[in-house]
């Protein structure tokens, strides 16, 4: 894969574009804490990039059918409303990174798992959900991360093949979706820890997106 090869970018939303993720786990921990259980970290980083129906699935593995994981989920949606009321705070450098490939005009697309209420309403209220050419979010595809329909969607609506595309993400199952995609990946790590196995599928690192300006102008600069 060269630089030539690479015609769009994909972008995972929650951990990577807004510091979102910390708030998630302390929603997750007040609906839990509502019906008498418990999330722990751990058990939230193995949630970090699913959409909410693998989620359910999840936990209900997890707590098994005594749990009413529906109501769980619910308690958690209400008190993460609360949390993002005023705005979810951007992570470093994400908004210069977007406006930055979209002034290249190079083609740029969404692949989230949250909902597009959720995902419309958070890039709204910093001015970039006009900047993506397209969006695909958790409850417009069948299987979510780490399956790769997310971001094979992506590829599909932007006309591009998933071979030419590099994707952003920071978790574990955003990147196993991605790269079995077929995608060109990056990772800007965030709450969920990356063993070996995952590392592998990883392309590229950077600590944040602003680090990762440069190497996306370089892809794209012409002349």
């Amino acid at each position: 894969m060269t630089k030539q090869d690479i015609a769009a970018v994909v972008w995972d939303m929650d951990g990577l574009i807004f510091d979102t993720e910390r708030l998630s786990f302390e929603a997750w921990k007040i609906g839990a804490n509502a019906i008498g259980v418990e999330i722990d970290l751990p058990l939230f980083q193995t949630l970090i990039g699913m959409n909410s129906p693998t989620i359910v699935r999840k936990l209900t593995e997890y707590f098994g059918e005594a749990v009413d994981v529906e109501e769980l989920r619910r308690g958690a949606g209400l008190a993460y409303d609360d949390l993002i009321a005023q705005g979810p705070p951007l992570k470093t450098g994400a908004k210069e990174c977007i406006q930055m490939v979209a002034s290249l005009r190079v083609p740029q697309a969404l692949a989230t798992s949250s909902s597009y209420k959720y995902a419309s309403r958070k890039l709204e209220s910093h001015g970039l959900l006009e900047l993506f050419n397209e969006t695909v979010t958790g409850d417009q595809v069948t299987h979510g991360k780490p399956h790769p329909e997310p971001y094979l969607t992506a590829a599909q609506k932007l006309g591009i093949p998933p071979s030419s595309c590099i994707a952003f993400e920071d978790s574990v199952n955003g990147i196993h979706s991605a790269k079995t995609a077929g995608m060109t990946t990056a990772l800007v790590p965030d709450m969920c820890p990356h063993g070996p196995e995952s590392l592998a599928r990883v392309d590229h690192t950077f600590d944040t997106l602003l680090e990762a300006k440069p190497f996306l102008e370089s892809l794209f600069q012409r002349g």
